[in-house]
């Protein structure tokens, strides 16, 4: 009886532990458990049960003494936290899957218990899990409504309150090109336009059913949508196309009431990763290459992931792709697509670049109460999450 009364007394007398600060540095490489750089590039974090689930594109060992495009490079990666700052590599999750494989996006279908990824292999492939680390393909590769030629260029998966899923996604049907935006350095002009659109996937959300909810989004030469809802309000991202760029491009926002629309783009500060407030949209590459100085970050963005706070509110943390940011990166190095006609500045000492030591930025969105925009971004070299 007397233990008993003590470790109530010391329950009463202890102040409960309600959460842990955690800093997050954007001006160091982000690394696992064992020291290694952390090889999850564009990718996704996932929260389920108080665990962390980053998935991204792996690079290994590759360097830039080899000429884009690579035929086994990037795979997958999956990288597990148990506190957002311990992350210890778990390997690839397809291995069972030849080739490249691009940008994987995970969501967690609670219902059954079941992790679901979508990844691209030129156009999407599908995959499930139950522990979150080891996937199984669903079946062959498939397209959406507009055709396996047109491919899909960034992928975002989102199941809304009432269980219906949607994707969203940049694509290049035939036709569409603006004769402003021809195909960027280093590809064939195809005639392709990198425009964005949303289709309903199937209740399994394994697949699309090749229903568009949208239509286009108005720009081209655009990739690697979001898709969230906040506080009611659905919200629709994209940037300007950046094939391995160490320019990086903008984050232009779209926000609706409904998933049909109709969809607005933000303003002022359409670009939140752009200082002008008034361009609709900013980039650093190729077609976009005049806003280079206005970008705040020299990133290409993924997201979103929503981390769960210890206040019971959610933090949507989206996610940057530096490229070419590493240490012994060769002079005159500034994509992989071509470099601008000059793809041997960047083979040149280029076996002493490691892929994999790209630097990302995570960065949290902030939003007006009074309006619901996202904030424009602001450099930030560390910040806090309260965690749980």
């Amino acid at each position: 009886m007397r233990s008993t009364a003590i470790l109530a007394a010391l329950a009463v007398a202890l102040p409960a532990v309600c959460c842990r600060t955690v800093t997050i540095r954007n001006d160091l490489p982000r690394r696992a458990v064992d020291g290694t750089y952390i090889d999850a590039h564009d990718g996704k974090i996932v929260v389920v049960n108080g665990t962390y689930f980053l998935y991204g594109e792996s690079y290994g060992n590759q360097t830039l003494a080899t000429r884009y495009p690579w035929p086994s490079v990037p795979r997958l990666r999956v990288y597990v936290s148990p506190d957002f700052e311990h992350w210890t590599d778990h390997g690839d999750p397809l291995p069972m899957v030849p080739n490249t494989l691009w940008i994987p996006n995970v969501i967690y279908d609670s219902k059954r218990s079941l992790f679901v990824m979508w990844y691209g292999a030129g156009v999407w492939g599908s995959a499930t899990s139950t522990d979150g680390i080891h996937f199984t393909p669903t079946g062959p590769l498939f397209a959406s409504r507009l055709g396996m030629s047109a491919g899909t260029d960034g992928t975002a998966i989102f199941v809304d309150d009432d269980g219906t899923g949607y994707v969203a996604f940049a694509s290049s049907p035939a036709g569409t090109d603006s004769p402003t935006h021809p195909g960027w350095p280093g590809h064939i002009a195809h005639n392709y336009g990198h425009l964005v659109s949303i289709e309903r996937m199937t209740p399994d959300y394994l697949h699309t059913t090749r229903i568009n909810v949208t239509g286009f989004f108005p720009d081209d030469f655009v990739e690697s949508p979001g898709l969230f809802k906040w506080k009611g309000v659905y919200y629709l991202t994209y940037g300007s196309c950046c094939c391995g760029c160490d320019e990086g491009g903008g984050q232009v926002v779209f926000s609706a009431t409904a998933i049909g629309g109709p969809w607005l783009r933000q303003t002022p500060h359409a670009d939140i990763n752009c200082r002008n407030a008034s361009a609709e949209i900013c980039g650093g590459f190729s077609a976009r290459a005049d806003n280079l100085a206005n970008l705040v970050y020299n990133a290409q963005w993924w997201g979103p992931s929503s981390i769960p706070l210890a206040n019971g509110e959610t933090q949507v943390l989206y996610l940057g792709r530096r490229w070419l940011s590493g240490p012994n990166v060769p002079a005159g190095c500034h994509d992989i697509c071509g470099n601008n006609g000059d793809p041997s500045a960047c083979e040149a000492g280029g076996s002493k670049y490691l892929f994999k030591s790209d630097l990302s930025v995570w960065y949290p969105l902030e939003f007006d109460d009074a309006t619901g925009a996202i904030v424009p971004m602001r450099p930030l070299s560390t910040f806090t999450l309260d965690l749980p």
